[in-house]
């Protein structure tokens, strides 16, 4: 890359920045949501059943195959769970900049999964029978994905980033959402569930 594009601040660790920048309130939302991670059964239900919701819609919107909500429909039966219904409806995101920002929230995800996993192992959960999807996740390859597309599209100085920083909004929004679903669907024993 020529030294006038970086100093326009268009490199790929410049747009990974702008994302966590520009995302930071929504994935500090999303992060609290399981603060504590995954070690209880409670908490593992309420994630399990808000992913599987997120990863449905996110596929949708990035033109995808079902791969993470497959993962996440046999976790959601090796532990006898119900999925979550679709709220509203979800279309194919046309602009690729914001099919990239969704990816770079699906896929840093991935990141996370590998702390959230050890929590899962301990419950005895494995990559074959209640913990497929976070097995899988945390030893994939799409963040590698992700930070190769961010850099290519760092040569397109000229074009603007809105619709990159709104498909990554709309992703954290989405999970944030889809958790506290979860969270109202599974109530801890001594609560009701929010209408």
């Amino acid at each position: 890359m020529n030294t006038s594009a970086r100093k326009l601040g268009a490199g790929p660790d410049d747009l990974r920045h702008f994302l966590r920048a520009g995302t930071s309130d929504l994935h500090a939302s999303v992060d609290a949501c399981f603060a504590d991670g995954l070690g209880t059964p409670l908490a593992y239900a309420r994630y399990l059943v808000g992913m599987h919701r997120f990863a449905a819609d996110y596929e949708i919107v990035i033109g995808g195959l079902p791969r993470a909500s497959y993962w996440l429909a046999n976790d959601l039966r090796d532990l006898a769970l119900t999925p979550l219904p679709p709220s509203g409806v979800r279309g194919f995101a046309s602009e690729a900049d914001e099919r990239l920002g969704w990816d770079y929230v699906m896929s840093g995800s991935s990141l996370g999964a590998r702390y959230l996993l050890r929590g899962v192992q301990a419950m005895g959960h494995t990559g074959d029978t209640g913990a497929r999807f976070l097995t899988r996740h945390a030893a994939g390859d799409e963040w590698r994905n992700v930070l190769d597309r961010l850099d290519a599209r760092s040569a397109h100085v000229e074009r603007p980033r809105t619709h990159l920083l709104q498909g990554a909004r709309d992703a954290f929004l989405l999970v944030q959402s889809c958790f506290q679903r979860g969270f109202n669907a599974i109530p801890a024993p001594s609560q009701e569930p929010v209408a």
